[in-house]
């Protein structure tokens, strides 16, 4: 079993990496629906960020590198936002939620932190479909270069150890 603080301040930093980072390149992407999703991701995960730093008390949490590198890349790559919704989908998404179960499973009888996990759950599924919605009427994008990038995000995160998903603690 592991201790609720450290699994708090783990989740804390991915969803912090997640809030920080959208919200950081929500307004400079060039396709609006694109930035519409983006921001109200960023305020969807800032709001779990929030519920894990009141649960967290004091102290900084840095938000998890590897999670920022992503998106920066991401963004790097295609400014119209697609492979961010991409990043998203498919290589930070799908690893939020396998460690959000980790967690769950892993935690003692700490309701309050359960709940939190429970809520984020929801929330990133609820994100993911939201994505599918917004890119479900745009083109397939066939470009070779588009697609070894998003290849090189997933190998990004396998790289460094997160092949499956972020972790429950540091």
């Amino acid at each position: 079993m592991v201790e609720s603080r450290d699994v708090a301040e783990h989740l804390l930093s991915c969803f912090d990496a997640v809030y920080v980072g959208l919200g950081e390149c929500a307004p400079t992407l060039g396709t609006d629906a694109y930035v519409v999703r983006v921001h109200e991701m960023a305020r969807s995960f800032g709001g779990v960020a929030l519920e894990l730093r009141e649960y967290v008390g004091r102290g900084e949490v840095a938000p998890l590198a590897v999670i920022r590198e992503v998106l920066d890349q991401a963004l790097a790559k295609d400014p119209s936002g697609a492979m961010t919704l991409f990043a998203m989908a498919l290589v930070v998404g799908p690893r939020l939620l396998v460690s959000l179960r980790d967690a769950r499973e892993g935690l003692g009888p700490d309701a309050e932190l359960r709940t939190i996990c429970e809520r984020a759950a929801q929330v990133t599924v609820q994100q993911l479909l939201q994505i599918a919605n917004t890119t479900q009427h745009h083109e397939d994008i066939d470009d070779p270069g588009w697609q070894e990038g998003a290849r090189r995000l997933t190998q990004l995160v396998e790289s460094a150890g997160n092949a499956e998903s972020f972790g429950i603690s540091r």
